[in-house]
């Protein structure tokens, strides 16, 4: 296991859960430093590793979700406090499956996005205006329901564009809605569980040469990805608690600056 796979694990558990774009920073940090990501198998572990991280930071949730469907249809649980969770596990099948259908036939055409410093800066610069603009709505008395949850899942489309961050645009799009701040990063943390996971399928049902089998290194990068990610989760859901999304938008608009110009 080499030092450029540990720096790889480190960046996937922190970067993956915030509104920057990992993929971006990936890139330019490849390109300075010289770090290679080649293996599918160990794309595929670090992927692991964050949803790993979100399995057992919402395992509560998950539980509540799988029993809610369970019992939903029991009679005389049709107002059992789970159908909530039942419906929200519906809405998150629901919200992924637009991302996951362009995933597909972005694959199949084009094979890989476009890794343009141009346009990840653009889309860096453009996407933070709007993180900021949305995070300026005022936060209204607002549950998610299928239709809100399908809207906030067709923006994650966008994230295909290089620069454009799925989890930055969850959040736009639920902070647009009037969700508040806590809630548009707990359903975005949620709805990448079945995005990353369709996703993670996607690449090893086309790549039958992956193994299914992690090395003792992939594990170990797995470990250290899922601490991260844990902690990272926590420390996000308690800024915001504290602060707005305007920092993430600010830092993403110089991110972008500094692409154009020196890129």
């Amino acid at each position: 296991m080499t030092h450029d796979f540990i720096f790889l694990s480190v960046f996937q558990g922190i970067a993956e859960f915030l509104p920057i774009s990992s993929n971006a920073h990936l890139v330019v940090l490849e390109k300075l430093f010289g770090i290679h990501t080649n293996g599918l198998e160990t794309h595929v572990a670090l992927h692991f590793g964050s949803l790993l991280a979100l399995f057992i930071y919402f395992s509560k949730d998950i539980c509540l979700m799988i029993f809610g469907l369970w019992v939903y249809d029991v009679k005389g649980l049709k107002k059992h406090p789970c159908k909530q969770y039942r419906d929200l596990a519906w809405i998150l099948v629901l919200s992924s499956l637009p991302a996951l259908a362009v995933g597909f036939f972005i694959k199949k055409i084009y094979g890989a996005t476009s890794e343009s410093f141009m346009i990840m800066g653009i889309a860096s610069i453009v996407f933070g205006v709007l993180l900021i603009i949305a995070d300026s709505n005022p936060v209204k008395d607002r549950f998610v329901t299928y239709k809100r949850g399908f809207v906030i899942g067709v923006s994650q489309c966008l994230a295909f564009i290089p620069g454009a961050s799925r989890s930055g645009m969850c959040l736009t799009a639920a902070r647009f809605l009037g969700f508040s701040r806590i809630e548009s990063t707990r359903f975005s943390f949620l709805m990448a569980i079945p995005t990353i996971l369709g996703a993670s399928a996607l690449v090893v049902i086309d790549t039958p040469s992956v193994g299914m089998l992690f090395t003792t290194p992939q594990i170990i990068l797995i470990g250290i990805t899922a601490g991260l990610g844990i902690l990272t989760i926590q420390t996000l859901l308690w800024f915001l608690g504290r602060f707005s999304f305007s920092f993430f938008g600010f830092y993403r608009i110089i991110f972008g600056i500094l692409l154009l110009l020196f890129f």
